[in-house]
């Protein structure tokens, strides 16, 4: 009798993701009605996401704190994930060269719903803004795609295939409705971008600690650069402008490089094989 595959499959995964999904924008259009648009987001991607982890979760064979990454991040890390910490420009640029092809006819629209969905004209605004955005978004985000979703995706089509699903998954999930089709293209590639290097770096420390840290920062500055407009203005990410200058994209191209190459070095522990089945199992 042949083991079964890993949990979750390619397909396993689409439908905890469409399943998240789902119950995500269900929660945020039911508790918009008496929360604020910033509180809904948050108590969205909890029970969407946080439902589809957990049916998720119980399937993972032991040892599950392995396989899911959760275990400690190194000294060694730091380094290259401070040096990944530009892909937020990176990948804004991205998102500006699709644009360059597909121009939005909505972008003014989709950037005054991402003022109103994430304010900071006043304190309590920002506070809500900050727990929401960059406490507890990037903890349940990861923990479901590069902890539940990538470890069996990894174990079904190597780790080149496991990271690029679960990129595409995560990338497809960020695409806002409503928009045209121009910004979606252009929410979907920046998300791609993001997720294969936060895909990358969980791999190859072992820890998700290193995807929630990268995101987290990733987050915190674009909440930053909303909050400081006049003191943080970059072209192409949050001031006017088809992109990003030169003389700051050059190194942050250069730091991401960098990065990613002192990643690169590191072997991935290997995830322990799950425990024999039993006659009766079997």
């Amino acid at each position: 009798m042949n083991p079964p595959r890993p949990f979750p499959t390619p397909f396993q995964a689409a439908l905890l993701t469409l399943m998240g999904s789902f119950f995500a924008g269900a929660v945020v259009i039911v508790a918009s009605e008496w929360m604020t648009p910033t509180g809904a987001l948050g108590l969205g991607a909890v029970v969407g996401l946080g439902a589809a982890g957990a049916l998720g979760a119980s399937n993972i064979p032991s040892p599950h704190g392995a396989r899911v990454g959760l275990v400690g991040l190194r000294a060694r890390h730091m380094l290259p994930l401070l040096l990944l910490l530009p892909m937020a420009l990176v990948a804004s640029e991205l998102d500006n060269v699709v644009r360059v092809f597909l121009p939005p006819p909505d972008a003014p629209q989709v950037a005054q719903q991402v003022l109103e969905k994430l304010p900071t004209d006043t304190r309590l605004a920002m506070l809500e803004t900050v727990v929401v955005v960059v406490g507890l978004v990037p903890l349940v985000e990861e923990w479901f795609f590069r902890g539940v979703l990538q470890q069996g995706l990894v174990a079904n089509a190597g780790a080149r295939g496991g990271i690029v699903l679960t990129a595409l998954l995560f990338a497809m999930g960020h695409g806002s409705p409503g928009v045209s089709p121009q910004s979606w293209a252009a929410l979907v590639a920046q998300a791609l971008l993001l997720g294969l290097l936060l895909g990358f770096a969980r791999h190859q420390t072992g820890s998700i600690l290193a995807s929630v840290v990268l995101h987290v920062g990733v987050n915190g500055l674009g909440v930053l650069a909303l909050a400081l407009p006049g003191l943080i203005a970059i072209p192409g990410y949050n001031a006017p402008g088809a992109h990003t200058p030169a003389w700051l994209l050059v190194p942050s191209l250069a730091s991401v490089a960098l990065g990613i190459f002192l990643l690169a070095k590191e072997t991935p522990p290997p995830i322990p094989d799950p425990p024999p089945q039993t006659e009766a199992e079997d």
